[in-house]
């Protein structure tokens, strides 16, 4: 089951919530028969989110991570360029997924902060997007995406950072955080 005119959404801003509407997209597209892939960049490191544990086990969805991506905050001595190699390969593996037209929804995890770290030339988001077939949804997360991509998106939401208990020292909570 294909959209007749698929469109771009672009999940982004400092606050809390990117991914979780990204995997409620998921949800609501596999709930409607629809076929489903998440590339997940720079949620490395072995153990998989509480959505994307669930979501890797349902019929219609595929989900690939990269157990070598993680974000250079959280892997202390991180090869800088062993990383960007890595996401630049995953991200052009996606693109091919997205371009085969097997799925209906398509959605890039974190994909915005790589572009805006520049560990992924924005050029080829943009080329995805200009060059994706018409029957494939693509939603793109992260913090800070470039106005340029932006521009190109049929949806483009900001979450905004009101309030969060990590600026109390409450640490991210299995379940809710991740």
């Amino acid at each position: 089951m294909s959209l007749e005119k698929a469109l771009v959404h672009v999940y982004t801003g400092p606050g809390k919530g990117k991914t979780s509407a990204a995997f409620g997209l998921a949800m609501r597209a596999l709930g409607r028969g629809m076929k489903v892939l998440v590339v997940q960049f720079l949620k490395g490191g072995g153990n998989l989110s509480g959505e994307a544990a669930l979501l890797s086990g349902l019929p219609g969805a595929e989900l690939i991570c990269f157990t070598e991506q993680r974000h250079p905050l959280f892997c202390k001595g991180c090869d800088i360029e062993k990383l960007k190699s890595s996401i630049t390969d995953g991200f052009r593996m996606a693109a091919s997924k997205a371009m085969s037209g097997a799925y209906d929804v398509v959605i890039l995890d974190e994909v915005n902060n790589c572009m805006k770290e520049g560990w992924l030339d924005t050029a080829e988001v943009v080329q995805l997007i200009e060059n994706k077939p018409d029957g494939v949804e693509l939603v793109l997360t992260g913090r800070g995406c470039p106005d340029e991509v932006i521009g190109l998106a049929d949806y483009a939401t900001e979450m905004k950072l009101v309030k969060h208990p990590a600026e109390r020292g409450v640490k991210a909570r299995r379940g809710v955080e991740y």
